[in-house]
């Protein structure tokens, strides 16, 4: 897709926020706050469409941590566990460094041990919401997450 296409598709994507946005405040104007459903799904779309653009405008890119031993990317993603974030190594990788799971930080002792960073990277991406908890009791964000390689071959070092 080449950057006329992107600009575009951004274009569309940020007249739908403003859309969902005015949604939103009709339903205020309206409903007082009888609509704040409405209004809350209206605001948690325009935010998404945003982001959506964002990533179109940056050339489909977002930026995300890499794993780096020196300029080499390491082959590692971040993933979520019982004790917090956690880089999980690719096999090839937890042979050569002898562990599978590595803390995630900038303080981390065991990165330093082993001679290894993290840095930032642009890579393909895109967004959507995500959740926990269940119905109104739960919690909704937008998520920008890796649509390429999840080993992050295809990153870009910032």
């Amino acid at each position: 897709m080449n950057t006329t296409d992107l600009i575009a598709q951004a274009e569309a994507l940020e007249a739908e926020a403003r859309e969902a946005i005015q949604r939103a405040h009709d339903s205020f104007e309206r409903s007082d706050t009888d609509g704040c459903l409405t209004q809350w799904a209206s605001g948690i779309t325009a935010d998404l469409r945003r982001r959506q653009a964002q990533i179109l405008r940056s050339g489909g890119k977002s930026e995300f941590r890499g794993l780096y031993e020196g300029d080499r990317r390491v082959a590692a993603r971040l993933i979520e566990t019982q004790f917090g974030l956690s880089w999980l190594l690719h096999e090839d990788e937890a042979l050569r460094f002898g562990r599978k799971f590595l803390p995630e930080g900038d303080n981390s002792r065991v990165q330093k041990k082993l001679g290894l960073h993290e840095a930032r990277e642009l890579a393909p991406a895109a967004a959507k919401t995500a959740s926990n908890g269940t119905g109104l009791s739960g919690n909704v964000w937008i998520e920008t997450y890796r649509t390429g390689c999840k080993w992050g071959s295809d990153a870009t070092r910032v």
